[in-house]
């Protein structure tokens, strides 16, 4: 049965108990109030910090601190860092001249990038890879943005402009809600040699990687085919870019079986119609946000969308009052390799 940690009142309670049983008779000026609360505080402090200790043995509840601790034990990727974007760009001057390893560029929000080696220009141009300087998803540029150099560079023009893909693969430090669902993971799923759960896993220990789905025999008898998504990125659909680390990394770590098939899920929008009432713009936000926390929460790959789950997370909006799900009018059945994402909404 559980313990019941004693409050400060209870535990004042007692001992003030204790000290008058210790004596026949209370004396006219006895400090025994004062003694009694002296002791039931100290006894109060050391029950907290036991409460406390108790907390840290699991990571369901434990500090941040520990579970950062409790990650590098169980998992052979503990909290993952940022990560900082790259991607190629393109420079023009005289031939000849070269754009050193030390040379950075600046867009015109002033965020920096610097070229990752150094490159000689061989016909008036050249494409450089740059990295971004500071790490994170604010890094990720898209193609045809123009940079400009910080300093001035010998032969070579001010501007630059980033070719496709863009600048990607700019991820952001796992948060700790997210590491503590890959440490409570590793209590429930035990590594088998390569099983299901076990591509799973690999495909999550990369960064940016939030989401997989491992399906056996996915492109036939032999095949393994593993669905990824990067949730925190603006884009949850990951690019080739990252399915090609994904692919690479649990290559390094699965058995040699079955022929690997790393894929993205392809994104099913879901569009509403919807009668609110009150239908003011707070009320409207409060239903959209509800309406992509679920589908956040219950997307899954190939699953049902159930139009019941909808209506109540509609009905759950803070301010909505009474509301009418027009579209979608039924539930809505995904293939195997989509993904719910949320559309639009059309307020009637």
């Amino acid at each position: 049965m559980p313990f019941d940690t004693p409050t400060l009142p209870k535990l004042i309670e007692r001992t003030d108990a204790d000290l008058a049983g210790a004596t026949e008779r209370v004396l006219r000026r006895s400090d025994q109030i004062v003694l009694g609360r002296v002791h039931a505080g100290g006894a109060h402090e050391l029950h907290g910090y036991l409460a406390f200790i108790a907390k840290q043995i699991l990571p369901d509840e434990c500090e941040e601190d520990m579970l950062i601790r409790l990650a590098k034990f169980r998992l052979k990727v503990p909290r993952r860092e940022a990560v900082a974007a790259t991607g190629p760009v393109t420079v023009v001057g005289q031939v000849g001249a070269v754009i050193d390893q030390t040379v950075v560029l600046q867009y015109a929000d002033g965020r920096r990038y610097a070229v990752n080696a150094p490159v000689t220009l061989t016909a008036g141009q050249a494409t450089v890879t740059v990295s971004a300087v500071e790490p994170g998803v604010a890094g990720n540029l898209p193609a045809g943005a123009g940079l400009e150099l910080v300093s001035p560079v010998l032969g070579i023009a001010p501007n630059a402009t980033v070719l496709a893909p863009g600048i990607t693969g700019g991820t952001e430090q796992e948060s700790i809600e997210a590491l503590r669902q890959r440490v409570i993971r590793s209590y429930r799923i035990v590594p088998d040699g390569g099983n299901a759960d076990d591509y799973e896993t690999w495909a999550r220990e990369v960064p940016g990687i939030t989401r997989a789905w491992c399906r056996r025999h996915y492109m036939g008898l032999g095949t393994v085919g593993v669905f990824v998504m990067r949730d925190d990125d603006p884009n949850p659909i990951p690019s080739q870019a990252s399915l090609d680390a994904v692919r690479d990394h649990i290559e390094a770590e699965r058995p040699v079986t079955a022929e690997l098939y790393v894929l993205a899920p392809k994104d099913k929008p879901l569009h509403f119609q919807i009668r609110l009432s009150p239908d003011t713009n707070t009320t409207r936000a409060a239903v959209e946000k509800s309406l992509r926390d679920l589908i956040k929460r219950e997307g899954d790959l190939g699953v049902t969308v159930l139009r019941t789950h909808l209506a109540e997370a509609i009905s759950q909006a803070p301010g909505e009052n009474d509301h009418e799900l027009i579209a979608p009018a039924a539930n809505v059945g995904l293939a195997p390799n989509e993904i719910p994402t949320f559309g639009s909404v059309t307020w009637l």
